[in-house]
């Protein structure tokens, strides 16, 4: 009798255990994806293999969702905003301290980039020319409320350069 309870017992701890299991995959799946302010794991979506010469269509795009790979190995995902100059796309950042992923791609620029369902493998290097910023400081102003968001005191803005791999 007490060989039977125990073999139970082992039955029902192994069930619990595959069930917590499946729970445990369940929540770290639905949950890496970010949402607005709260950061994620691995973005998910279908790769874009074709490369594009114009990122036009983000006008129309809010936020996008960036990818980044830190120096502990698990992916770090957030939302970002983006916008487009020319025909190339730019993802900016504020404040006086660097995001999360900035400092990843400050060691490594590679990142992928989720827009509209669709996931693109990007390099991304910060924009250093003046004339440049002061050009996407206009276009982020007309594309996003600025006064709206921050009020008067609108933050310094950082902007980076996103280029798919294979391409400059």
């Amino acid at each position: 009798m007490d060989e039977w309870i125990s073999i139970a017992a082992k039955k029902r701890w192994i069930q619990r255990t595959w069930l917590l299991a499946a729970f445990a995959i369940a929540v770290v799946w639905i949950g890496c994806q970010p949402k607005d302010v709260r950061p994620g794991l691995w973005l998910r979506g279908e790769s874009v293999e074709a490369h594009l010469d114009d990122w036009r269509f983000t006008n129309d795009v809010e936020e996008v969702f960036i990818e980044t790979r830190p120096w502990y190995g698990l992916r770090h995902s957030t939302t970002i905003w983006c916008a487009e100059l020319d025909g190339k796309l730019y993802v900016g950042s504020y404040g006086d301290q660097k995001k999360a992923w900035e400092k990843n791609i400050a060691h490594n620029p590679e990142a992928r980039l989720r827009i509209a369902g669709k996931i693109y493998e990007v390099t991304l290097t910060q924009v250093a020319d003046p004339d440049l910023t002061d050009a996407l400081h206009a276009v982020y102003a007309q594309k996003y409320d600025m006064v709206e968001v921050f009020g008067d005191d609108i933050p310094q803005w950082w902007y980076y350069r996103v280029a798919q791999r294979g391409q400059r």
